[in-house]
């Protein structure tokens, strides 16, 4: 059996030449596997090199970190790892702002697998938290933060902090709090989200009315990865709830 260890693409061009200008008049591409059998082993420099290295890095993607005490799936208008995600972030704003931070805010595809119950690997890390996404804190006064919660609704939902509630109808947005206290329009509140949303995306064009942009300067991955491994160095291990902070109304 022939093992295809990667892939290259083979790009056909056309071209038509008018006064020494060219034009791409047509393209084709097909995708030709590369197979191991077509490859053999010849036990050169380079391929010792590889393999030197794809071992130590297999070594360090499988080493465990923590443990998980349920399977974590991320969906809308909450899940575990949604609502797990927006907390630790949360937490790091509350740590970085000595306090000062009043929310979390994630897009849910900012995740890009789930978490099984078990053992949690550094490569389990990096498959969840693919992008490199970094944390950045952002200064909006309310008004705006009603805008990005309206469309949380209209999305029916995503990841955001327990310190926020919200009820959802129809569609839109029937209330809203933070830290128990109604949104107030005048308020300035601090929010900790990713660089890509504080940009306006996945829905959140309010984000762009910030008022200021703090970068602490650190991926979420690496914001959770410490996550873990700070809990299991204090012997807990990684859990998460589903406790209404989003709730749609029927």
């Amino acid at each position: 059996m022939k093992k295809v260890i990667g892939g290259a693409m083979l790009i056909a061009l056309c071209f038509s030449c008018s006064r020494q200008q060219y034009v791409v008049t047509s393209l084709q591409a097909q995708r030709q596997p590369i197979v191991a059998a077509d490859y053999p082993r010849t036990g050169g420099e380079v391929e010792v090199l590889v393999e030197k290295y794809k071992v130590k890095l297999d070594n360090e993607m499988n080493q465990v970190i923590g443990v998980s005490t349920q399977d974590m799936t991320y969906a809308r208008p909450e899940s575990l790892l949604t609502n797990l995600t927006s907390d630790v972030m949360e937490a790091y704003g509350e740590k970085y702002t000595s306090g000062a931070c009043d929310l979390a805010c994630m897009n849910v595809h900012g995740h890009r697998a789930n978490l099984a119950k078990g053992d949690i690997t550094v490569g389990n890390i990096f498959e969840i938290y693919s992008f490199e996404n970094t944390l950045v804190l952002i200064k909006l006064k309310g008004n705006d933060l009603l805008d990005a919660f309206e469309s949380y609704a209209k999305m029916g939902g995503a990841g955001i902090s327990s310190t926020v509630k919200l009820i959802v109808k129809d569609g839109k947005l029937q209330s809203a709090t933070v830290k128990g206290q109604p949104v107030d329009k005048d308020k300035v509140y601090t929010i900790i989200t990713l660089d890509y949303l504080a940009d306006g995306n996945d829905g959140l064009e309010a984000f762009k009315n910030s008022l200021e942009v703090i970068e602490p300067g650190i991926t979420l991955r690496d914001a959770m990865m410490q996550y873990v491994k700070d809990q299991t160095a204090s012997g807990k291990e990684i859990s998460s709830v589903l406790d209404g902070r989003i709730t749609i109304e029927k």
